[in-house]
């Protein structure tokens, strides 16, 4: 049996394909002072001895939340005044296919999340306090590497990230730093790459490597034409979202797939299996279960497909799958590194 996580893989019984989107120590310790750390050309003043996001307040009289990064801009931590400003930026990032984000979804973002510990979320500001960028960082509680989660800036801009870039890093001292690593509630892992250029390229000056990890696929399915017969089975799934099971006119089930919660019309398919006999049919069978979730309200569908790679033969044969279903791909999604 080859099979690659997060991939397609082959056995003796089915064919799968799955989705790449599947989204403590205490710092009381840590002596309070000011330093000034050179990144990427830059002196960059900071502190070290900030506390956990959404979890408590920082000390009193901690002065952490102001640093001056440039010109009449300066960097401060994210309070409720900059969620408007905020949701501006990460709607003017969405690939399509995504729903909008509403203030409870940001909420959620500003969480660390399972496995993370410390971190901040803080927002570059100008002269006039317009809020230009937002960056989310945190710790690895397991292994101390620093994870920048997520970042948005006015128009993409490769200066603004490159001080948000250099800032996070600051925060987050010398120690390995990770970059878009793990997908979160505003979406997958991985950047993409070609909607977001500036981004890219601050990372790469500011010294991170770039992994290549996923295609970004989407498929609008507003121009489907209903089905007259049943060829699916819709069940609500004990870990959320739905499970549907393909079958014959007969009734023979002939493959499942996993979709996740409906919202605003938009859902991702997780993953999708079929048997041996139907291999020749996936994209067949892949618009089948397409049209029935366009039956149920369903809009967007999209999914990320892991990147090319030499120990993983099957990448070919999933994205002509996809693509033979009307999937299109929008975009490659990188993760980053960066060594101390």
């Amino acid at each position: 049996m080859f099979n690659a996580p997060g991939g397609l893989g082959v056995t003796q019984s089915c064919l799968r394909v799955r989705s790449r989107w599947s989204g403590s120590s205490d710092t009381t310790g840590l002596k309070r002072r000011e330093q000034a750390v050179s990144w990427c050309g830059r002196a960059i003043p900071f502190r070290d001895g900030w506390g956990k996001l959404c979890r408590r307040r920082f000390r009193k009289g901690e002065q952490v939340t102001v640093t001056s990064v440039g010109t009449g801009m300066r960097m401060r931590r994210f309070s409720g005044e900059d969620r408007a400003a905020v949701l501006e930026l990460v709607h003017a990032d969405l690939l399509p296919g995504r729903p909008a984000i509403g203030p409870d979804v940001l909420e959620q973002a500003l969480y660390a999340g399972a496995g993370l510990e410390a971190g901040g979320c803080e927002v570059l500001v100008s002269s006039d306090g317009t809020v230009l960028g937002v960056v989310s960082y945190a710790v690895h509680a397991q292994d101390g590497a620093g994870m920048l989660r997520w970042l948005h800036c006015v128009e993409d801009d490769q200066h603004l990230a490159d001080m948000l870039i250099t800032h996070t890093l600051a925060r987050l001292g010398w120690q390995t730093v990770h970059a878009y690593a793990e997908p979160t509630v505003l979406g997958p892992a991985g950047l993409p790459v070609c909607n977001r250029p500036g981004t890219r390229r601050a990372l790469e000056a500011c010294g991170f490597s770039a992994t290549d990890r996923s295609r970004y696929l989407h498929h609008r399915l507003d121009t489907l034409s209903p089905r007259l017969y049943g060829i699916a089975d819709l069940v609500q799934h004990p870990g959320g979202g739905w499970q549907l099971f393909l079958r014959e006119r007969d009734g023979t089930r002939i493959g499942e797939a996993r979709v996740s919660a409906p919202v605003d019309g938009a859902v991702v398919l997780e993953w999708l299996t079929l048997a041996p006999e139907c291999l020749h049919l996936g994209h067949a069978l892949l618009g089948k279960c397409l049209v029935n979730l366009a039956d149920r309200g369903i809009v967007d569908v999209t999914t990320c497909l892991d990147a090319p790679d030499d120990e993983w033969p099957g990448h070919e044969v999933a994205l002509h799958l996809h693509e033979a279903a009307g999937f299109i791909v929008v975009d490659q999604l990188h993760i980053y590194t960066r060594c101390p």
